[in-house]
């Protein structure tokens, strides 16, 4: 008797340390930010399949208002349906119509949401418009202020900016007023230099180590770059002038109005060889280099405190895949979390990661664990 006694606390001591050390393993941090990762990811591609706007009774999803001067900004705000406290995201969405309402961005802050995070999505008025802007910087700004300020905010916030608001993000998190309560950014699919990328655009052709190779923009961003250049001219004649001169309603003659400012940026304009577009490029108005200067990452990057995870797309036909390779380059390697140049998913686009075939199936699935990791340490960060 005493001996079958002995055995079974042998046994239920046996299962107590077992429990001990799963309750030690489930409860360690990067068990816990995988799982969460896993989650989201998970629900994220269900949400696609399904395309489905319900949103699950876990979370709760609002329009709210905040100040940023003399304007308010509208945004979409996901949380988890409880009374704690969680870290927060603030989605930057990209030149899309939908904005803040765009679909994939409702789909991830639902996603997120059910992960047990906060997501904040501010409407950024200039890029519906495919427009670059210091107002949608402030925007941001305003939106970290905002996060950092609700109850059910523990003070860990990031930001998350694709494509054309990757850099805008770069710029509000080096702005000393909020940069101490950033933990991390990402920039997905961004330029690093905006007058390497609007060359690129203009030329049809990016420039790869020293070498340039063609390039076909996006069809939107060949028609709507000359008109964002030209609402940059300080010259109002100019602007009206150039405009009708790319429209072919106006007189040869019209040219002759123009001063130096609309003559350099008309000659950028009309030209059609690449070999010509830096030099004719450094011609423009001082004024307007230094406008399209203020948005560039490469000013700003030794000015990054924070730590920062960097993705792009080989075909990315809005920017090329190189910028992001400069903005890694000059990321301090202590600051760099993530780093990754995908090549079987179309531009900030994850749905092609769902299109998995037996002839693509060791790639898809090779990118998708990327795809995991680069969440992963986002996440981790928070």
């Amino acid at each position: 008797m005493l001996e079958f006694v002995t055995v079974n606390w042998q046994w239920i001591l046996l299962g107590l340390v077992a429990l001990a050390v799963l309750a030690v393993v489930f409860l360690a941090r990067p068990v816990r930010i995988g799982l969460k990762t896993a989650a989201m990811i998970v629900s994220l591609g269900v949400s696609y399949k399904k395309n489905t706007g319900a949103v699950p009774r876990s979370i709760f999803v609002s329009e709210v208002t905040f100040r940023c001067g003399d304007r308010g900004i509208a945004a979409n705000l996901y949380r988890p349906n409880d009374r704690g406290r969680h870290s927060g995201l603030i989605l930057a969405h990209g030149a899309i119509k939908g904005g803040k309402d765009d679909r994939a961005l409702r789909f991830g802050g639902q996603s997120l949401a059910r992960a047990g995070y906060v997501v904040l999505v501010p409407q950024l008025e200039n890029l519906n418009r495919l427009r670059l802007h210091q107002d949608d910087v402030d925007a941001l700004v305003a939106s970290v202020r905002y996060l950092s300020g609700q109850e059910f905010s523990n003070g860990k916030i990031g930001l998350m900016g694709v494509c054309l608001s990757a850099p805008l993000v770069f710029s509000a998190a080096t702005e000393p007023s909020v940069s101490q309560n950033i933990s991390v950014i990402t920039c997905w699919g961004g330029f690093y230099n905006i007058n390497d990328w609007l060359r690129a655009v203009i030329a049809r052709h990016y420039i790869d180590a020293g070498v340039a190779k063609p390039w076909k923009p996006r069809t939107l961003l060949i028609e709507e770059t000359p008109k964002w250049l030209i609402e940059l001219l300080p010259n109002a004649s100019d602007r009206i002038c150039l405009e009708q001169l790319l429209r072919g309603s106006a007189e040869d003659s019209a040219k002759s109005r123009l001063s130096p400012s609309g003559q350099a940026l008309y000659e950028l304009l009309a030209n059609r060889d690449p070999k010509r577009v830096r030099q004719l490029w450094l011609r423009l108005d001082p004024k307007i280099q230094q406008t399209l200067d203020s948005l560039s990452p490469h000013m700003k990057a030794g000015r990054l405190k924070t730590k920062i995870a960097i993705i792009h797309t080989l075909n990315d036909d809005v920017i090329p895949w190189v910028e992001s390779c400069k903005l890694a380059d000059a990321i301090e390697k202590a600051h760099k979390i993530y780093f990754r140049i995908f090549e079987h998913f179309y531009h900030v686009s994850i749905e092609d990661l769902l299109k998995a075939r037996i002839s693509n199936l060791h790639h898809v699935i090779s990118e998708a664990v990327q795809f995991y990791l680069y969440i992963y340490r986002i996440l981790y960060q928070l």
